[in-house]
This record gives C-alpha cells, structure tokens and sequence, in this order.
C-alpha cells in the first residue's frame, strides 16, 4: 500500500494531499458521510480520491460475517437464571442494499438487528421455559428457533440481510443444580444403554424365533410335498388300475363278442344237422338178433332178452 501511495504522491499536481486517497478493501464497499450527513456514492474495492476533514469514508463488510454476543442471560420461568456465554450468529449484507440499510439504520446496523435481537429472543424463550426445558428438552433446538426469529424481524424491516446460521454454546447454571443434571444425564445414558441391550437381546431372540419359523415352515412343507406325492403315486395307480381292469373287462367283452360271433357264424343248417347226428349217436340203442330182421331205433316193443345181443 505505502509503495503504491509512493507512485501516486510521485504524479500528484501540485496542492493534492496524500490524504486526499483512499482504499476500499475486497469484500467491501466505501460509502461516505460529509459533515455527518450520508452521500448517494457508493464504490468498490480499490482506491479512491475524497476530500479529507470534510468527507469521511467508511468501508461496510458485504461479505459472510460472524457476529458474536458475548454473556447473554437466560432467566427461567421457574426462577433460576444462567446465561449463555456465547453465542454466534453468521450473516450476510447484500452489496445492492448496503446503501439503505446503511442510511437506515448506520454503518452499525448489525447491533440493532443481531446482538440486541438475540437477547431479546433469548429471553422471550427463556420466560417461557424451564430450566430443564432450556438445558436439555429445547436446547437442540433452540438455534433453529432464534435463526428463525431473526429473519423473521429482518425480512419484516430491513431488506439486505440474510441470516445465515446461528450457533450457541450450552447455557451456564449454579454448580449444585448442574450436578443434579449431570447426575440425571449419567442415569438417563444408564437407561439408553440398558435399553438398547434389551433391543438388541430381543432382535437376536426374534432372529432366532424366525430362524425356528423358518426351520418349521420348510420341515411342513417337506412334510406337504412329500403328502402330495405319495397321495399323487396312490392316484396314480389306482388310475393305473383302474385303466388295467377296463382293458381286461373290455379284452374279455371282446372274446365274449368273438366267439359269440364265431358261434353265430356256426350255425348254419348242417352243422345243426351234424350237431342233431352226434346227439343220436351218443343217445340211439341198437338192438340186434335172429327174429329182427331191421335197425331198431328207440324201440319201446318188449324183445325176448336171450336172442339179443346188444351192442351199445
């Protein structure tokens, strides 16, 4: 800086002060009051020219920013009072609006709408809680709640600025009442322990039961399959059987139905003469002798017994 301020003062004009020159830094913007009163220019980073004890100059940050309040008490609505000792809170200008809010509410604009707005969000929560509540119930949220109440006032009244992120430290209370709760912390880790044993006892006892389940279910439906089977081999031949005894029934039908055919074949007019024969031969007595002269044939005449001879 003092080697370009040594260039410049070498190419000055005659009655040009070095104080006269002026430099705005990178993520900044240099907006400039005369005589208390703020002007319309506005520029950027770089360096510029002013007139000096009449015009003042002052860089604004448009950059991310931390603002950080310092010890902010917390009174309870059960009467105890702790503080948080810090508490920080990110935020952004928009470099557009610098200029109004500058105008508005002064280069410092922050400690209107950040730090005095956080310790009045703080104990608007605060009167309305426990001490418990602040110190464990809502702490986790409680960041969420005052980012929230802050942009809320802020989009509300001054347009430009973004609150990014808030972060706070937990709040500080009386020894005696902060052994209490960490005493009751330790028993309520004591508890989540043992009760995540227990879930993790019961999670293996219901794989286990699902493994049994599981087991059974396959051994029934072995047990089915198998049922199955042997009911579809019984099925199986007594349809086998059943077709067997049809085909014997019908191989019978059919020799029945052959013969009875072969035997209708053989009916004709001499075999009934031949079958007629046989039956006369085996049924006929014939009588033979000196006084009969002829064949008898059934005779039904009385002959005399010792004159015959009979031949059957």
């Amino acid at each position: 800086m003092k080697a370009h301020l040594f260039i410049i003062t070498a190419f000055l004009p005659c009655g040009l002060s070095l104080n006269m020159f002026h430099q705005v830094q990178e993520g900044h913007v240099g907006v400039y009051f005369r005589g208390g009163r703020l002007l319309d220019t506005v520029v950027g980073p770089g360096i510029h020219l002013h007139l000096p004890y009449i015009t003042e100059m002052v860089d604004v940050n448009v950059r991310l920013q931390t603002d950080i309040i310092p010890n902010v008490p917390c009174g309870t609505k059960d009467g105890i009072l702790s503080q948080f000792e810090r508490v920080e809170v990110v935020n952004t200008l928009s470099q557009a609006q610098a200029h109004t809010v500058v105008k508005a509410y002064g280069v410092d604009y922050d400690r209107v709408w950040i730090h005095d707005k956080v310790h009045h969000e703080i104990n608007q929560f605060c009167s309305n809680k426990t001490l418990r509540e602040v110190y464990v119930d809502d702490f986790a949220s409680l960041d969420e709640l005052l980012k929230l109440a802050l942009q809320k006032d802020l989009d509300a009244h001054v347009n430009g600025v973004s609150i990014m992120a808030v972060r706070m430290t937990k709040p500080t209370v009386p020894a005696s009442i902060r052994g209490n709760y960490e005493a009751m912390e330790e028993q309520r880790t004591a508890a989540l322990v043992a009760q995540r044993t227990h879930e993790v006892v019961e999670q293996e006892l219901e794989t286990e039961r699902a493994k049994t389940v599981s087991a059974a279910n396959r051994r029934a439906e072995e047990i089915h399959i198998q049922t199955e089977t042997e009911a579809q081999q019984k099925r199986t031949q007594a349809e086998t059987k059943a077709y067997e005894d049809k085909l014997a029934a019908e191989s019978k039908r059919y020799a029945v139905e052959q013969e009875a055919t072969a035997n209708e074949a053989l009916l004709t007019d001499a075999y009934l003469r031949l079958q007629e024969t046989r039956v006369w031969e085996q049924n006929t007595k014939a009588y033979f002798g000196e006084s009969i002269p002829r064949l008898m044939i059934d005779a039904v005449q009385p002959v005399d017994p010792a004159s015959v001879r009979v031949t059957v």
